[in-house]
């Protein structure tokens, strides 16, 4: 909750703090800014995943939590963008929430349900993506839009004191002869990655994400440019206010789609594979980005998002979903953590080959590019999964994997 008030207007900060005027560099100055954080985090990732696996889930839970309050708490007093980007860099790289989360949610769980019990906990998650945007878009009506860095700040502080009072978790100690931390963490990452079904799933998760994220911290701009719903400026007091809050909406359409589908997307996993249910995902994802190159009205744009809600919110649980079924317990977070890089790799670069795309051209014309090269993206990445599904059909798992269910194939 309190890091989606703040990220989904990132952009409009960077303009108003800096006065950054110039579409272009705005463009440019705002994707680099909200892709630094998940770049790092995707390169350090592993890396916490591994320590997790190895001195447990719930401390490096409690750890994310407080560095993101700490961080969070300093960015209002960056004086510059360089600085700014200092700050979200160093949160990437002492956060890393999602994956332990994810591991002590699912440890413990069959094969057979793990579609189901993670995406449990992402409906739960989106209610904070739900609520953030809404919050943000009031607070900076009342307090301004630095203010809510603060909020953020202070939201994380709690969940980590929650998690410290409240959270349980059943550690497995280590062999008092256990080989080095790092000889054992490069050993079991390349174990991973040896197997064909995972490297080439998170090549392709990295290119679907890619696709996905290539206008997401500048929607912003563009719901700036198509103007304020007319529905919202119906019950807003300002125009200033409507505006606020036609911007949160595609963020929180993101929540109530996960509230919906993601339920749904977890039982198709258990049930078809979650591979096949994630490359009929991504050529969706190709189809409706393509519509999304045409709108020209905020009405039309907000159709279109609902659709691309809808499709986005089985994407996390379909990708962990494919990667448990084909691990131990002992390297589940680590494999999480490896899928969780490449999501971050796509927040990371997407957005910067977004701003790259756009070039130097102003309003709302300037994002149609950027979408028809985000639905190419995801339709290679969604036929090709496709392609992954029919040549790993019926070979067998490794020997270090928990096999899959019937449902859940190798294929799957």
């Amino acid at each position: 909750m309190g890091l989606m008030a703040f990220l989904p207007v990132i952009a409009l900060y960077v303009r108003e703090r800096f006065g950054i005027e110039d579409p272009a560099q705005l463009r440019f100055q705002a994707s680099v800014i909200y892709g630094a954080a998940p770049l790092a985090a995707a390169v350090v990732g592993p890396l916490w995943g591994a320590l997790g696996d190895r001195t447990g889930k719930k401390p490096m839970a409690i750890r994310a939590n407080v560095a993101i309050a700490l961080t969070t708490l300093l960015m209002p007093l960056a004086p510059s963008p360089m600085v700014l980007l200092l700050m979200r860099i160093l949160q990437g790289v002492l956060a890393g929430y999602v994956a332990p989360a994810m591991s002590l949610v699912a440890q413990g769980t069959p094969a057979g349900q793990q579609g189901s019990t993670i995406a449990k906990l992402q409906v739960a998650m989106a209610t904070g993506s739900f609520l953030g945007p809404w919050i943000g878009a009031e607070v900076t009506v009342l307090f301004g839009r630095s203010s809510l860095f603060y909020v953020a700040s202070a939201l994380s502080a709690y969940a980590a004191l929650h998690l410290h009072l409240f959270a349980h978790e059943e550690r497995v100690v280590p062999a008092p002869n256990a080989r080095s931390f790092v000889r054992t963490f490069v050993q079991a990452s390349f174990g991973l990655l040896r197997q064909p079904a995972i490297g080439i799933l998170l090549l392709l998760l990295l290119l679907l994400r890619l696709g996905q994220n290539m206008a997401e911290p500048m929607l912003s701009l563009l719901v700036r440019d198509l103007g304020a719903w007319s529905v919202l400026e119906s019950i807003s007091d300002t125009a200033a206010q409507a505006l606020e809050r036609t911007i949160a909406l595609p963020f929180a359409l993101l929540a109530v789609a996960q509230w919906v589908c993601t339920p749904w997307w977890g039982r198709m996993a258990d049930r078809h594979g979650p591979l096949r249910c994630l490359a009929f995902l991504a050529v969706g994802l190709g189809v409706a980005q393509f519509a999304m190159a045409m709108v020209t009205t905020i009405g039309q744009f907000l159709a279109v998002r609902c659709v691309v809600a809808c499709l986005m919110a089985g994407s996390m649980t379909l990708a962990y979903a494919a990667a448990s079924n084909r691990v131990t317990d002992q390297n589940r977070t680590l494999a999480f953590a490896m899928v969780q890089s490449c999501i971050q790799y796509g927040l990371a670069l997407g957005p910067l080959l977004g701003a790259v795309v756009a070039g130097q051209e102003a309003g709302a014309a300037s994002f149609g590019p950027v979408f028809m090269l985000g639905a190419s993206l995801c339709l290679v990445a969604g036929l090709s999964m496709l392609v992954l599904r029919a040549a790993t059909a019926g070979r067998p798992t490794s020997p270090a994997s928990t096999p899959p269910d019937a449902g859940s194939s190798v294929g799957g």
